[in-house]
């Protein structure tokens, strides 16, 4: 499995608004609702839950905030690039300006694990980043994570 199993062009965000760690996860948060039908202010609450356990910032400015919900059949990614990069208590201390949210059903643990681990795998490239840190459309964004699996493949 890769990234683009888990998202499509609907599902990448560019130039998100970004003053606050949990105003960029409100946005997203927000878009998730729209794509699923969740409650935006339950999605809210199951990501910032998970947050106060740890932060997901995993470095090199990147976060993969993940929850569960009950309301869910298959997991979904969204990605987002910030407009700055903001506070996010990551593991270097650094901030975060690519955001990878990922929710999934509970009962799926498997594929949830899954998502979390490809989109990591595709993250922690160094290329990828540079190359998403420029994009000026959703669309770049997703072309450039396409190029990027089918290399990897």
């Amino acid at each position: 499995m890769s990234i683009i199993d888990y998202l499509d062009a609907n599902h990448v965000l560019t130039s998100v608004p970004s003053r606050s760690k949990k105003q960029v996860i409100e946005e997203l948060a927000a878009r998730v609702a729209k794509l699923t039908g969740l409650s935006q202010r339950c999605v809210l609450d199951i990501v910032m839950r998970r947050e106060r356990l740890g932060s997901t910032g995993i470095g090199s400015g990147i976060a993969i905030p993940h929850a569960v919900h009950d309301g869910l059949t298959s997991t979904i990614a969204l990605l987002a690039i910030l407009e700055a990069p903001v506070g996010f208590d990551a593991l270097d201390g650094q901030p975060v300006d690519i955001i990878c949210l990922v929710v999934g059903p509970p009962n799926d643990d498997t594929n949830n694990l899954k998502c979390i681990a490809s989109v990591t795998r595709s993250l922690q490239q160094a290329s990828i980043c540079d190359e998403l840190r420029s994009v000026e459309s959703p669309e770049a964004a997703w072309r450039c994570l396409q190029a990027f699996e089918s290399v990897a493949a």
